[in-house]
């Protein structure tokens, strides 16, 4: 079993160096990654960056970056810096956060949500595995590569609960990831849901 720790925001209850101790430590007791919350702290991709420098096997990822502040394009970038940076140990995690931080905090629309994630997906995914980025959406309209020496793929996780941004991350995403979730949603919500579409969607000579 791989177990995992989420190591909350710290503002104003230490530094850096603190947060680079903590993954040392995690690391030593054989934890299997780290994940990184995007609030208002430390940047959550930076930090990771900075910790896949100073550890050697635990993963590292994001849980998870708001997609409306950052242009797709810009936080595959930064994401694939960072794997650079962690030797292939990091994952990107994105969500859509919340109306009282995007709206509220941000001055930014909350509205389409779905379709917003659809278009920032369709841009991130191919560029996240080194590929061109050609899109022309409603939101997002993208032509290019990017060529960050040396990057491997970084996987990508979707922050999904209901049904259309679970459609989105099993379409363009490597999973989902969770928050606050017990098992039982887990199982009759998130998982019926995955068995599902891989039934709709298999073949009709299998």
């Amino acid at each position: 079993m791989r177990i995992g720790v989420m190591f909350g925001d710290r503002r104003g209850r230490g530094g850096l160096e603190e947060l680079v101790a903590a993954a040392r430590d995690l690391e030593t007791r054989g934890f299997a990654t780290l994940w990184l919350p995007q609030v208002l702290g430390f940047d959550a991709v930076t930090a990771a960056a900075v910790l896949g420098r100073e550890t050697e096997r635990i993963e590292l990822g994001t849980a998870v970056v708001p997609s409306y502040p950052r242009h797709p394009t810009a936080l595959a970038q930064q994401a694939l810096t960072a794997a650079v940076a962690c030797q292939g140990r990091f994952t990107l995690g994105v969500g859509l956060s919340h109306p009282v931080v995007i709206e509220s905090l941000l001055g930014l629309s909350y509205e389409r949500r779905a379709a917003h994630m659809r278009e920032y997906v369709e841009v991130l995914g191919p560029l996240l595995a080194g590929e061109p980025a050609a899109f022309a959406g409603e939101e997002f309209r993208v032509n290019l590569q990017l060529d960050v020496p040396g990057a491997p793929n970084v996987p990508l996780l979707l922050a999904a609960l209901g049904d259309h941004m679970l459609q989105i991350a099993g379409r363009s995403a490597n999973g989902t990831i969770l928050w606050m979730t017990g098992p039982r949603t887990i199982e009759e919500h998130i998982a019926a849901r995955a068995a599902h579409r891989r039934r709709v969607s298999r073949p009709a000579h299998e």
